[in-house]
């Protein structure tokens, strides 16, 4: 069985690896700096894999996202 099965997204170990691979190259794309843009840059790059993944996982157990959030529905009134 998969040791990541019961995790949504990246697990924490898969995470942090990839945070510290793309923090690397966007320093590296910026001279060698930890810049601020830098941190963004990985941050938000593994945000979007994480994302990417629970879609995926998603899709796997057989839902699917709404292409656009539906508008937020009133309690019914008494």
């Amino acid at each position: 069985m998969d040791a990541d099965a019961d995790v949504l997204g990246l697990s924490e170990h898969e995470f942090r690896t990839r945070l510290e691979e793309e923090l690397v190259h966007a320093m590296r794309a910026e001279g060698g700096a930890p810049t601020i843009h830098a941190i963004a840059h990985a941050m938000a790059r593994v945000a979007e894999l994480d994302h990417l993944r629970m879609t995926e996982q998603l899709a796997r157990a057989g839902l699917r996202l709404a292409d656009r959030p539906s508008k937020p529905r009133r309690p019914a009134t008494p």
